[in-house]
C-alpha cells in the first residue's frame, strides 16, 4: 500500500520546527545522527476528522508530550465542557482493532486502524456504541470480568469517517471529563495529532518560562560560588523576550533545566513543550523535539526530566542536556551532550527558544559571568557547640557532605574509609560556616567518613552498572538487578532502620529505575512474630503480610511471596520498604437496589481493592467500577429483565481479605 505524503497545509504547520527537524535529519554537530521514529505521512488535507464536535470550536486540556508521572502524555486531551456524553466520531475510515476496559489508565478505550497504516485511539469513554458495545459486554459476561482487552478480527467492526463510535466520559485515570485522542504509526510510535492540521483548534499564544535552573555537573563546577542547583525566575521584557534579573556566575560543566509550558486559545491549562533549542554564544548545543516518540520508551521521561526535583517538589523540569542513561530519540546535541562547558573564565550568552506546534515562540536570553578567580574560603570562624553534625545528599556520582559544629580554623581533612583503604580529602570550600566536601563516588566509594570527631556511615555497598545483571547479598537482604533495571550507574546504599518496624532502605526515592528490581528479605524473628496474621483456627497466614513502599509518607503495596521465612518482591522504585499486615476486609455499602439497578460503595484501608463480584440468584452480574468515586454499579446483559431475589456482593482486597454482603430485592 502506498503511503500518502505531507499536504501543503501540514507542511506549513511543520515550518516552525524546521530547525529542530533538520537537526534530526543531518549530522549538524559532527556526530552520527540518531535513529528517530518515522514522522507522520499525513495524506491530503482533512484526512482525519476531529473526533469531538467536528467543525466547531474546540480546546485542549493536555497536549502531546506533557510531562506526567512516569510517562509522556501520548496525545491530546480534548475538552468536553466539564460534562460527559458528547458524541465521539471516528477520525477516518477503518476498522476496530482493539477495544478494552481498564480500571485506571485509558478506562474504556477504542482503537481504530486506518488504511494509511495509522491507528487512532479514543480513551476515557463513557459508553461504546451499538454492535461493538454489545460485543464488549457479551465478552465481559462470558469471562465474568470487568477489566477486559479484546482484539476483534480485521474488518469485524468496520467504521466510516465521522461515524459515532462512543460517548465521551471520565473513566479510568481521567482527572475530569474529556476525550483522550492519540495517533500511532504501525510501529506503535506516538505522533503529535496537532501536525494533522485540525481547523477546530486555534493557537496564537506563545509558550512561556516559569523557572530555569543551573546545576553543576562535575566536582569542580560552581554556580554562584557553590556546588548547588540554583533556580531563577525569568522576567518578560518590553520587547517580548525573557531575561534574568539576578546576576549569574558559573564555571565548569553545567546543566540547564527548564520549567516551561505552552498555552493555547480558550484553555486555562498548561501544556507541554513541542520544541526547545538552546544556544551558547550563538552556537546550538541542544535541541529537543516532541513530534513523535516510541511508546515503549515513555518511562524514559524519568531521565528526560529532573526526577529528584519532581519527587521532592512535584515540579517537572525539562533537562536541556542529555542525562546518563537517556536513550530517547528526541534530541540532537554537540559533543558535550548539551552540557554547557564554561571553562575559559569569560562571560557567555545563553539563548533558549521554545516553540509550539503553531509557530508561536518564546525566547530567553541571559549572560553567565565567570566565577571570581579568588580561591573559595576554607577557614571556619564560628564556635563549635556539641559534636560535628553532617548533612548528606547524593547528586549522581557525587556525595555532598556538609559538616557544621567544627572548631574555628582551617577546615579539617575528611578521612574516607573503604574497607581497609583510607583516603584523605580536603574540604572543597566553606560556606555559612559549614565545611563542604564533594566526594566523587566514581573514584572512591567509602563505607564511612570521619571529619573531626564525627563519623558518618554511608551504607554504600557496591557500584552497580546499567546494562548487565548483578546481585548484592548480605545474608538477610538480596537484591537482583536485571540488565534493564537501571538507567545509570547506581552507588548502592542499603540499611535496615532500627526498631521492630522492619524497614529496609535502599538508596532514596529520588533515583529512578527503568525496570524492576527484585528484593528478598529475611525479617528479624521479632518482626515476623509481631506482624504475621493468623486465621480463626490459629494458622499463620503469611500472605496477609506483604511489602509496602513507604517513602514520602505514602503506603504503596508491592506484594511479595513468602518462602522459608523470607519474602521476595519486585519494585520499580527505590526508597523505604516495610512489612505491613492487612487483616481488615474491604468495606461494602449498598446505595441502590431495585429492579433496575444495584450500586454500592467499596473501599479498603490498606492494600486496596483487587476484585469485586455481584450475583443475583446465583447468576453473575457485570458491575461497572469508578475507583475515583469508590462506586460499583450494575450493567445488565438484558436491560428488560428486572432484578429480583437474592443479591450477593463479594469484594476482595489485594491481601486476600474478603467482604461479603447479602441482601434481597423483593
Amino acid at each position: 500500500m502506498d503511503h500518502p505524503t505531507y499536504s501543503d497545509s501540514v507542511k506549513v504547520n511543520l515550518i516552525h520546527v524546521f530547525a529542530c527537524l533538520l537537526l534530526f535529519a543531518s549530522n549538524t554537530f559532527g556526530q552520527e545522527p540518531r535513529s528517530v521514529p518515522m514522522k507522520p505521512t499525513v495524506g491530503q488535507t482533512g484526512y482525519f476528522l476531529f473526533p469531538i464536535m467536528p467543525g466547531g470550536d474546540n480546546s485542549l486540556s493536555g497536549a502531546m508530550g506533557d510531562l506526567r508521572s512516569n510517562h509522556f502524555h501520548a496525545g491530546l486531551d480534548i475538552r468536553t465542557g466539564g460534562r460527559e456524553g458528547l458524541d465521539v466520531h471516528a477520525a477516518a475510515d477503518g476498522y476496530i482493532s482493539r477495544v478494552a476496559v481498564f480500571t485506571g489508565g485509558y478506562g474504556n478505550v477504542v482503537f481504530i486502524k486506518h488504511p494509511n497504516g495509522l491507528t487512532t485511539v479514543y480513551g476515557h469513554l463513557k459508553t461504546i456504541n451499538d454492535s461493538l458495545g454489545r460485543y464488549l459486554k457479551m465478552a465481559q459476561y462470558q469471562q465474568q470480568t470487568f477489566e477486559i482487552d479484546l482484539k476483534p478480527a480485521p474488518g469485524q467492526f468496520p467504521v466510516e469517517k465521522g461515524e459515532i463510535i462512543a460517548q465521551s466520559g471520565n473513566t479510568g485515570g481521567s482527572g475530569g471529563p474529556h476525550l483522550h485522542f492519540e495517533i500511532r504509526d504501525a510501529n506503535n510510535n506516538l505522533i503529535n495529532p496537532l501536525l494533522f492540521d485540525f481547523s477546530e483548534l486555534t493557537d496564537d499564544v506563545p509558550p512561556y518560562f516559569e523557572r530555569i535552573a543551573l546545576r553543576p555537573l562535575s566536582v569542580g563546577s560552581r554556580v554562584n560560588g557553590e556546588y548547588n542547583r540554583i533556580t531563577y525566575t525569568p522576567v518578560r521584557r518590553p520587547d517580548g523576550r525573557y531575561g534574568v534579573a539576578q546576576p549569574i556566575t558559573a564555571s565548569g560543566l553545567l546543566g540547564l533545566e527548564l520549567l516551561a509550558y505552552d498555552k493555547a486559545n480558550g484553555s486555562p491549562y498548561r501544556n507541554g513543550l513541542s520544541c526547545v533549542e538552546i544556544r551558547l554564544d550563538g552556537r546550538e548545543t541542544f535541541a529537543y523535539n516532541m513530534d513523535a516518540f516510541p511508546n515503549e520508551q515513555t518511562r524514559f521521561i524519568n531521565v528526560h526530566m529532573n526526577y529528584e526535583v519532581e519527587q521532592l517538589t512535584g515540579q517537572r523540569y525539562h533537562r536541556g542536556y542529555i542525562a546518563n542513561g537517556d536513550s530517547l530519540n528526541l534530541y540532537k546535541t554537540d559533543r558535550y551532550r548539551g552540557h554547557l562547558p564554561l571553562f575559559d573564565g569569560q562571560p557567555h550568552e545563553v539563548t533558549v527558544t521554545l516553540f509550539d506546534t503553531y509557530q508561536n515562540k518564546a525566547e530567553l536570553v541571559f549572560t553567565v559571568l565567570p566565577e571570581s578567580p579568588i580561591a573559595p574560603p576554607t577557614l571556619l570562624t564560628g564556635n563549635a557547640f556539641g559534636p560535628p553534625a553532617s548533612t548528606v545528599t547524593y547528586d549522581g556520582s557525587i556525595l555532598r557532605l556538609a559538616v557544621r559544629n567544627l572548631p574555628p580554623g582551617p577546615a579539617p581533612m575528611a578521612t574516607l574509609y573503604a574497607g581497609t583503604t583510607r583516603t584523605e580529602q580536603p574540604a572543597n570550600y566553606v560556606r555559612n560556616n559549614q565545611a563542604l566536601y564533594l566526594i566523587n563516588l566514581s573514584s572512591v566509594m567509602p563505607d564511612s567518613v570521619r571529619v573531626g570527631s564525627g563519623i558518618l556511615l554511608t551504607n554504600l555497598k557496591k557500584r552497580v552498572l546499567p546494562g548487565r545483571a548483578d546481585v548484592y547479598s548480605d545474608g538477610d537482604v538480596k537484591l537482583e538487578f536485571s540488565p534493564q533495571t537501571l538507567f545509570d550507574t547506581l552507588h548502592l546504599a542499603v540499611r535496615k532502620l532500627p526498631g521492630d518496624g522492619g524497614i529496609l532502605e535502599v538508596n532514596q526515592n529520588t533515583i529512578p529505575l527503568n525496570d524492576f528490581l527484585t528484593i528478598t528479605v529475611r525479617p528479624q524473628q521479632s518482626t515476623i512474630g509481631s506482624l504475621l496474621a493468623t486465621d480463626s483456627t490459629g494458622r499463620v497466614v503469611p500472605e496477609r503480610t506483604q511489602m509496602y513502599l513507604v517513602s514520602g509518607g505514602n503506603r504503596k503495596l508491592l506484594g511479595g511471596t513468602w518462602k522459608n521465612g523470607r519474602i521476595s518482591f519486585r519494585t520499580r522504585e527505590l526508597g523505604r520498604f516495610q512489612l505491613l499486615t492487612d487483616v481488615t476486609p474491604p468495606k461494602v455499602q449498598v446505595v441502590t437496589k431495585n429492579g433496575n439497578m444495584i450500586a454500592a460503595r467499596i473501599s479498603d484501608e490498606l492494600s486496596g481493592i483487587s476484585t469485586f463480584r455481584a450475583f443475583v440468584n446465583g447468576s453473575w452480574v457485570l458491575m461497572q467500577y469508578d475507583y475515583k468515586r469508590a462506586l460499583i454499579w450494575s450493567d445488565k446483559l438484558n436491560p428488560d429483565e428486572p432484578f429480583q431475589g437474592d443479591v450477593r456482593l463479594e469484594v476482595t482486597d489485594r491481601a486476600g481479605n474478603v467482604a461479603t454482603l447479602n441482601t434481597t430485592i423483593p
